[in-house]
């Protein structure tokens, strides 16, 4: 055997061994794709138990896909289960506090709940991340107008009015 041959040997080598390590990486990461796409398709086909089991296979694999941890969040507010959607959206706020998404499901949480007062909180935290949202804004202004807090709510309209 030349020594080019043993060279390009050993390179052959290294490379199947690097490859199989590649290729198993890749194999998870189309899976987990393919469990994102399937828990999507099923939530919006009604599904909402096939979704649930995709969103949690999936979030056992990898508990920092908080995109996903929202999804499932919803789906099992669509499913009734209001309850373990509020344990997914606290477990997006854990690992991101300033997740709007996340406060935007534990306000749906909060509404669904007939929790008055601390929707009013949460609402109010969220027109603090996003000031710029006026919708946000206004339901903040008449959810406190309604309860009888016009104050409160007159610096709400006058920040929407730009008076």
């Amino acid at each position: 055997m030349t020594r080019w041959t043993a060279i390009l040997l050993t390179v052959a080598l290294i490379g199947i061994a690097y490859t199989a390590p590649a290729q198993e990486r890749q194999a998870q990461i189309d899976e987990n794709f393919l469990l994102l796409m399937g828990a999507r398709n099923a939530a919006k086909a009604g599904k909402h138990d096939t979704s649930v089991r995709r969103y949690r296979t999936l979030l056992a694999r990898d508990s920092r896909l908080n995109d996903a941890r929202r999804e499932l969040g919803w789906v099992l507010i669509a499913a009734g289960k209001v309850a373990e959607a509020q344990e997914e959206f606290r477990v997006a706020l854990h690992a991101n506090p300033k997740d709007t998404e996340a406060w935007k499901g534990i306000l749906e949480v909060l509404r669904k709940t007939d929790q008055k007062d601390e929707f009013l909180k949460v609402l109010d935290r969220l027109v603090e991340l996003e000031p710029t949202r006026k919708d946000l804004r206004m339901q903040l202004a008449l959810e406190l107008h309604n309860r009888g807090r016009f104050a409160e709510a007159e610096k709400h309209i006058v920040v929407l009015l730009g008076e």
